[in-house]
């Protein structure tokens, strides 16, 4: 089976993503150049019947050898089984490919910006005199976008003008529907950027586009935006390295720092699974030891009014758990107390 025919089929049965669609194309295609260069009998990957399991086991050790993770060793070792499954399903001989086992992941630790550092990274963009002002505006536009709502990039490079709105609908893994908060304050930035790019006569569907004159108003591509964080990074002389996806970290990172819900952060982010999302909130040793100490400060005890707390401004009371549950248990027992108030500890 052909590589090509492979890959027409999970694009329209699968409905991966377009990265995703070039991630197994470039790895078939290493892979099968592996083989033919390396064999003796004209074996490739076209042709499953030649096919050995030492094939693929010698390839992932070469690519181990050229300091490949084992994490990524493994996404090369699923595209080549999924294609080999495809194959024995058009009824085509192939190796048994369940043998090929995934090799054993240390966990990644969460990395996360301190506060200080998005600060720095907000105010170099701010003032970078090395771009003009529409592309300055764009690019700390994307920054801001990026560090307060938790987008991925290619979440952030396929919005649309037409879809700007407060409440923002992306689509994002698997095709999945979700609504992404934008402050005012990137909606006046958008609104801005959006009339300079119109004085520029740069017109684009997408939100953030190209503004050279070889690919103007073409929508800006996933390395682009990469390139623009990794930029900032360096020249406002921040030690820890930085790239889109840590921003996303740092995102739900701070939200846990601030004792928000996790199934809110899970939702914020777009996770299927709530595991996913405890993966990314890995607490810091800094907010461990914070915690502990904890035990070291008396008790302290809190006096709430029910009538306070029952006819007052629930919105502030809901954003504290604890005081979410002191408020549904007094609604249940309002009819049974004698006075207008009850001392509890918070």
């Amino acid at each position: 089976m052909k590589i090509e025919t492979y890959i027409k089929r999970i694009k329209i049965n699968r409905q991966f993503s377009q990265s995703t669609i070039e991630s197994y194309t470039r790895i078939l295609k290493k892979f099968d150049e592996y083989i033919r260069t390396n064999s003796s009998d004209n074996r490739s990957l076209e042709n499953t019947e030649k096919l050995q399991l030492t094939d693929i086991e010698w390839w992932i050790s070469s690519e181990i050898e050229k300091w490949k993770s084992i994490r990524t060793c493994n996404w090369y070792t699923i595209c080549i089984r999924n294609f080999l499954k495809y194959a024995e399903r058009r009824y085509e001989k192939v190796i048994n490919y369940k043998e090929i086992m995934l090799m054993k992941e240390s966990k990644k630790k969460v990395e996360a910006l301190a506060e200080s550092d998005i600060e720095k990274l907000l105010q170099f963009m701010k003032e970078d005199s090395s771009k003009d002002k529409l592309t300055k505006t764009r690019d700390y536009t994307i920054l801001s976008i990026l560090i307060y709502t938790g987008l991925r990039v290619s979440e952030l490079c396929n919005i649309k003008v037409r879809d700007v709105k407060k409440e923002l609908q992306v689509i994002g893994k698997n095709h999945t529907l979700r609504l992404v908060y934008l402050f005012q304050e990137h909606l006046s930035l958008i609104k801005q950027y959006l009339y300079m790019r119109e004085l520029k006569d740069i017109d684009s569907d997408y939100l953030f586009c190209s503004h050279s004159n070889n690919t103007k108003g073409k929508q800006l591509s996933r390395n682009s935006v990469e390139k623009i964080i990794r930029n900032a990074w360096i020249k406002a002389w921040i030690s820890e390295p930085v790239w889109p996806h840590k921003l996303r970290h740092t995102f739900a990172t701070n939200l846990l720092r601030r004792w928000w819900n996790i199934f809110y952060i899970k939702e914020l982010l777009g996770h299927t699974s709530i595991l996913t999302t405890q993966n990314y909130l890995s607490a810091t040793n800094n907010d461990l030891k914070k915690t502990q100490n904890l035990l070291k400060e008396p008790a302290q005890e809190k006096d709430y009014e029910v009538e306070e707390l029952i006819e007052g401004n629930e919105s502030n009371i809901f954003n504290d758990y604890n005081l979410y549950q002191n408020y549904i248990w007094k609604i249940k027992l309002k009819d049974r107390l004698p006075n207008n108030s009850l001392k509890l500890k918070s």
